[in-house]
């Protein structure tokens, strides 16, 4: 009997509390952070399992085997748990530390064995039985609960022993074995910089990454004029706001803070409120009610919005006393304010004038990132300096 295939995955892995983002070999993958737990075998359509490895990513169907997951069993992840008749699992914005919870450990290793399936299928046209997977990974912690001790924790889970993942595709499954070579685990803010600076081949940004700030200051940067600041971050999250402050490429230690503020927290307060007039949406999830608020012709929308905006708008209160305490506290000693994070999206209308008034009044810099790219700045840096190292090696 031959040895079982074995496929490389190079991995940049950002497990937000809303949206689990992934850059596995350059690939851009993104997911509701979510888990359901199925109590049967899912529905086996009439269709040979190969036609289905295509779209694997929206209908992920694992059994874990992982002696870093408390309960081994079988999930259904990301879009196929919000899809499934059962109800969908995140992390409590409010309670659920990151680094000990199972959640990004289930979902990474059942995207990471989807995926590489999917790999190994793309050029064989085989489903594997079995299929061995090396990865190397750079992830991060919110920068409340990032310290050496935490971070080696999270580290450990990955890297010290194997991970079993059985895929199941229509009937027929696919024995994945992951073995995490390398894992790093960085505060989330640093990796940020990277890709407000850096493009993806190293270049520095330029164009729509500061268009509003040339609007603001009459000013055409490219990310080369970010090189050497004193930048403060606000990155909005779902569960959590993290506001480092970096002097160049280094954190600036003497002060590393966050709040457990964001969207997650103002979406679980609206849903109670909204629930009431919706009974019967037994299975709502905060990943689902966000949907209702960003697709303006979904029948729920207007109800979604007029629930959601008084929590919010108490949210962004919490953010921006914690933003003016967090600079007070450097006495004002920074040069750029930096605003991203999917929550800065919903919140721009409230915060944009006020963060934007405290900078005018202490002749600071305001560089809010565009919607486009605003969700996406912590995994974007890691794939960022992924690249760069991979380059490095390559060299060596």
């Amino acid at each position: 009997m031959g040895k079982n295939p074995t496929l490389k995955l190079l991995v940049s892995n950002d497990n937000g509390n809303s949206e689990h983002s992934l850059y596995i070999n350059n690939e851009l993958v993104r997911q509701p952070n979510v888990l359901a737990r199925p109590n049967e075998g899912g529905f086996i359509a009439d269709v040979p399992a190969e036609s289905l490895v295509p779209n694997l990513l929206n209908n992920i169907d694992v059994t874990t085997l992982s002696p870093s997951v408390r309960f081994n069993r079988r999930y259904y992840i990301g879009h196929q748990a919000i899809n499934s008749k059962y109800r969908p699992s995140s992390m409590n914005v409010s309670l659920d530390k990151k680094f000990k919870h199972d959640l990004p450990i289930i979902n990474t290793i059942g995207v990471l064995a989807a995926k590489a399936v999917m790999n190994h299928f793309n050029k064989t046209k085989i489903i594997p039985a079995e299929l061995n997977v090396s990865v190397d990974m750079l992830t991060a912690l919110p920068i409340e609960q990032w310290n050496p001790e935490n971070a080696k924790i999270f580290k450990d889970r990955f890297s010290e022993k194997p991970h079993t993942v059985t895929v199941h595709i229509n009937g027929t499954d696919s024995t994945v074995k992951l073995n995490f070579d390398m894992v790093k685990v960085a505060p989330e803010g640093t990796p940020a910089l990277f890709s407000i600076v850096y493009d993806m081949n190293g270049e520095y940004n330029k164009g729509k990454m500061f268009e509003q700030f040339k609007e603001d200051y009459g000013k055409e940067i490219t990310g080369e004029y970010l090189l050497g600041k004193r930048i403060l971050h606000v990155d909005i999250g779902d569960g959590t706001c993290d506001t480092p402050v970096t002097d160049g490429f280094n954190l600036d230690r003497r002060h590393v803070s966050g709040c457990n503020n964001g969207v997650g927290h103002a979406i679980t307060e609206a849903m109670s409120v909204f629930l009431k007039d919706n009974p019967t949406l037994t299975k709502l999830s905060r990943q689902k009610y966000s949907e209702y608020l960003k697709d303006t012709t979904h029948q729920y929308h207007e109800d979604a919005v007029a629930c959601f905006n008084d929590a919010m708008l108490t949210q962004a209160e919490f953010i921006f006393e914690h933003f003016r305490n967090v600079i007070s506290y450097f006495d004002n000693e920074v040069d750029v304010i930096a605003v991203y994070g999917g929550g800065s999206i919903l919140m721009r209308e409230i915060l944009y004038p006020l963060l934007k008034e405290v900078a005018d009044d202490l002749s600071k810099e305001l560089l809010w990132l565009p919607e486009e790219v605003a969700p996406l700045m912590n995994v974007n840096g890691l794939q960022v300096i992924l690249n760069k190292q991979t380059k490095k090696e390559v060299k060596a």
